[in-house]
């Protein structure tokens, strides 16, 4: 079905690409959450994000790549923003919050349960956490969107999950 809505929007058919958005307005808005702590900031990435997608869809090649490819722009955009806060705070990113992400039955904790524990996380280890157990992409596909090598990404999964399992370990 997304691939036949990517045909369509290709072609400048308007309602097929708010068909896409409106399938991916989620992903999109979490993704960004996972990277911005202000919710203007948040809806400012992903509108960004929708019109540079929409003016340049017509150069996207591989349509079954649509969503890695928007997720990519989005990623993009994000941190565009975070770099201009950058130059008028010192917040770090592990401060940003991932309230709500993640479902209450994710490892049998509560979703802020979960989200506390992915504080503790880099930016880039919350990024590809996200990607791999809410989005679903595997390790490679993560590779591709972030333009790093898949066994970084397995790494940084790996390293992210220790943290995870320590903290439970002393908490528990």
């Amino acid at each position: 079905m997304i691939e036949k809505l990517v045909k369509k929007a290709q072609k400048g058919d308007t309602e097929a690409f708010g068909k896409l958005i409106i399938i991916l307005q989620e992903d999109l808005y979490k993704i960004a959450r996972s990277r911005l702590k202000q919710e203007a900031d948040i809806q400012d990435a992903v509108q960004d994000t929708i019109v540079t997608a929409f003016q340049t869809i017509k150069t996207l090649s591989k349509i079954s790549a649509f969503k890695t490819w928007i997720i990519k722009i989005l990623i993009n955009k994000c941190n565009d923003i975070y770099k201009k806060q950058c130059k008028f705070n010192n917040l770090s990113f592990e401060e940003n919050e991932l309230e709500n992400y993640f479902p209450d039955d994710t490892q049998n904790y509560s979703s802020l349960e979960f989200d506390n524990l992915l504080e503790m996380l880099n930016y880039d280890e919350k990024l590809i956490l996200i990607l791999y157990y809410a989005e679903g992409y595997n390790s490679k596909e993560i590779a591709q969107i972030l333009d790093i090598n898949k066994n970084t990404v397995r790494s940084k999964i790996l390293r992210a999950k220790n943290k995870i399992k320590d903290t439970l370990k002393e908490v528990l």
